[in-house]
């Protein structure tokens, strides 16, 4: 949720450029109100002297702190979420997520102009994202390149000119943004939006030992003809694994995958996670078939699956492709 400490500064009286949705994690919440102020001046950079930006930390001593915070995500121009892992484990973030997600749904049905929501890798991501996380375009791609795989905190420490140009390109995002505003959702109206995740599941499910995400592998096979090159079917099961296309994950697995084979790395270079799922997991499948036999190529990548994402249906749906010690069969179509 975002942080609810009052810092004695009240809520703008108009709207405001944007939103900082963040994770309410004491230890950062000097470095948030920083990168908050950072991007105010970088929104005025591109806009007027005038504009103001809203954050969960900016709240009024004594003040209702819920009714607050619908109000800035009901009627702030845009939202910028702060990603980590305990604000993904927030269900209050869930509703400020599921409150502008309604919003866009009333008054931009089909997506047209700027988009108002921006999420940022705030620190490093180490689950599944959830769907809703999963389906908006994160600003990972914004430079200086890499910086998602650590987050805008880790920047703000050791690479300052990188954290102020990421500033200044993500001002100029909010403004392109706020230029066409969204119109506000009633404050009462917002507050009976569902969150647009299952916050508390998450929580549940770290506890449990296990993270979310379908548990049989009969969904990875499903529709998959037995008859089809064992190569194929290695990369049809990779490619219907969601969060493999995060590139957090992705880049876990191929380390994890790498280790598995000896120390070989995996370089992400040669498999973006910005390249086609199939495609990407394809090559990735034909390169390990030239070096290795099939049965431990499809053993490691179950594994590297298994521990980085945590999805066990996939995991072994992978291993219940590998051939038998019987037969010969190769990888190769």
């Amino acid at each position: 949720m975002s942080t609810h400490e009052a810092t004695g500064e009240g809520a703008p009286e108009r709207p405001g450029a944007f939103f900082t949705s963040y994770g309410g994690r004491r230890a950062d919440r000097e470095e948030v109100l920083r990168f908050h102020a950072d991007l105010e001046r970088a929104v005025r950079l591109h806009t007027d002297d005038h504009v103001t930006g809203i954050s969960g930390p900016h709240l009024r001593q004594g003040g209702r702190w819920r009714e607050e915070l619908l109000e800035h995500c009901a009627t702030a121009a845009t939202m910028v979420v702060l990603l980590s892992e305990t604000q993904l484990d927030s269900e209050w973030c869930a509703r400020e997520w599921g409150v502008f997600e309604e919003r866009l749904r009333r008054f931009r049905p089909n997506g047209e102009v700027a988009h108002p929501l921006l999420p940022l890798v705030w620190t490093p991501l180490s689950g599944p994202l959830p769907p809703a996380v999963r389906a908006r375009q994160r600003l990972d791609w914004v430079e200086p390149v890499g910086h998602a795989d650590r987050g805008v905190l880790d920047l703000m420490y050791t690479a300052p000119d990188g954290y102020r140009a990421l500033c200044f390109r993500v001002g100029g995002l909010v403004a392109r943004a706020m230029s066409t505003p969204l119109p506000p959702l009633p404050v009462d109206e917002a507050g009976s939006v569902r969150p647009a995740w299952d916050a508390p599941e998450r929580v549940r499910a770290r506890a449990n030992g296990r993270r979310p995400g379908p548990r049989t592998k009969e969904c990875f096979l499903e529709g998959l003809d037995p008859r089809t090159p064992l190569e194929y079917r290695v990369a049809h099961v990779l490619s219907r694994v969601p969060v493999l296309d995060e590139e957090h994950l992705w880049r876990s697995f191929l380390s994890r995958l790498g280790e598995l084979r000896g120390g070989r790395a995996q370089n992400p270079l040669h498999w973006p996670v910005t390249e086609p799922t199939f495609d990407r997991v394809s090559r990735l499948v034909e390169h390990l078939s030239h070096q290795h036999h099939p049965e431990d190529t499809i053993a490691w990548l179950s594994r590297a699956l298994r521990e980085t994402t945590g999805i066990d249906g996939a995991a072994d749906a992978l291993a219940s492709l590998a051939p038998g010690p019987e037969t010969e069969r190769s990888l190769e179509p």
